[in-house]
């Protein structure tokens, strides 16, 4: 199972990992190390950020770490068919697409790399499609919408885009959305790209 991302981990996304060990054989973790957009965590805080999770939460044997050399392109779904094609060639048999998929800001619709594959022809790989994952106060713990029926009034999201400001200003991320290991280690060692490639 083949998971693809461009950031530090966050709970959504050990969600979505540890749902893609139960249903393939082993996770495949495969963060983009190449150029991204100003405000995004570079690629050292990415990997080691992720060491600090596998080492704290995950079976060792079950779980690969290897950063993928390509700049992110910000292309939404197609950028998710390119994502797919290139874990197919490193072997993966499975591949986990969430929320917004390779978007930026507003752009793309959230679940346009859901729609792209079911309009393309095979390629390979099955992917793996998950909706909104969120916490919930009253079920205590990470959940979807098809897992959950509270109302918002119950529900945190998750977001990338507010840890890193949160981080940026000095203030420590919640435990429901940020591990607390992690979130250490963000605190004393991240660092935000300050400069847009383009």
């Amino acid at each position: 199972m083949a998971f693809q991302t461009r950031n530090a981990p966050h709970r959504a996304h050990e969600y979505l990992h540890r749902l893609g060990m139960e249903i393939g054989d082993g996770l495949f973790i495969h963060p983009i190390i190449g150029l991204k957009k100003e405000g995004d965590f570079d690629s050292r805080t990415i990997i080691q950020a992720y060491q600090v999770l596998i080492n704290s939460y995950y079976p060792h044997s079950k779980v690969l770490l290897t950063g993928l050399s390509t700049s992110m392109r910000y292309a939404g779904p197609r950028e998710a068919v390119f994502h797919a094609i290139v874990r197919k060639n490193y072997g993966a048999t499975h591949f986990l697409v969430g929320r917004d998929h390779a978007g930026v800001g507003d752009y793309y619709d959230p679940f346009a790399a859901h729609k792209i594959f079911e309009e393309i022809p095979d390629i390979g790989i099955q992917i793996i499609k998950f909706y909104n994952v969120f916490y919930c106060s009253k079920c205590e713990g990470i959940v979807s919408e098809n897992t959950c029926s509270h109302p918002e009034k119950f529900i945190t999201k998750i977001s990338m885009t507010k840890i890193r400001k949160m981080l940026s200003e000095g203030k420590k991320p919640p435990k429901e959305i940020l591990r607390e290991e992690v979130s250490q280690f963000l605190i004393e060692n991240f660092y935000l790209i300050t400069e847009d490639y383009r």
